[in-house]
């Protein structure tokens, strides 16, 4: 990892740019047995306006789940989904280190450096690939509202109503879109 620019700070990797983080974290299982230990990796950006705007630091790296976009390395094989392996025994380690090295090199670490600006990562977040949409699309529009973006607002903000109409989120999506509105001084609906 040191490699490819990212250096390790506690289970993390980390590498950035002027605009972003990038976070390849190894999350370890709360139910392996003693004698196993099964975890997975996450992947994962984060655009510091988008944290100094949520009151979080942008001068160290965020943990993974506080990040703007994130996924499961397992998403990024083709047929397959939430990805865990399980380590028993020495000889268990050299395959998965092979293949979870293989992932890293192949998968996580290019999509991390070509997304460590807010253009790729609006990007990224265009195409929709991982994580869940309401955080995403809240996300979304706090970086647009911070670069100036504001026509791009109306299909974000009506996206996050639809999604949540009539649902627990309903409120706080609507305080999202308010508190934009009043910070930013935006006349849209």
């Amino acid at each position: 990892m040191t490699r490819e620019g990212f250096r390790r700070h506690s289970q993390n990797f980390v590498i950035q740019s002027d605009e972003c983080w990038g976070v390849i974290n190894f999350q370890k299982s709360l139910y392996s047995s003693t004698n196993e230990k099964r975890f997975t990796v996450n992947v994962a950006i984060a655009a510091k306006r988008v944290l100094r705007f949520c009151g979080e630091a942008s001068d160290e790296p965020p943990r993974h789940w506080m990040c703007h976009w994130q996924n499961r390395i397992g998403h990024f094989i083709p047929g397959s989904g939430d990805r865990w392996w399980t380590l028993s025994d020495e000889a268990s380690y050299y395959p998965i280190f092979t293949e979870v090295e293989a992932l890293l090199v192949e998968k996580a670490v290019p999509i991390i450096k070509h997304h460590l600006t807010e253009e790729q990562l609006l990007v990224l977040w265009s195409e929709n690939i991982g994580g869940f949409e309401y955080p995403m699309l809240k996300h979304k529009s706090i970086l647009l509202a911070e670069r100036g973006n504001i026509n791009h607002l109306p299909p974000v903000f009506e996206r996050i109503r639809e999604i949540c109409r009539g649902s627990s989120a309903n409120e706080g999506a609507e305080q999202h879109i308010a508190l934009l509105k009043k910070r930013f001084c935006l006349t849209l609906q």
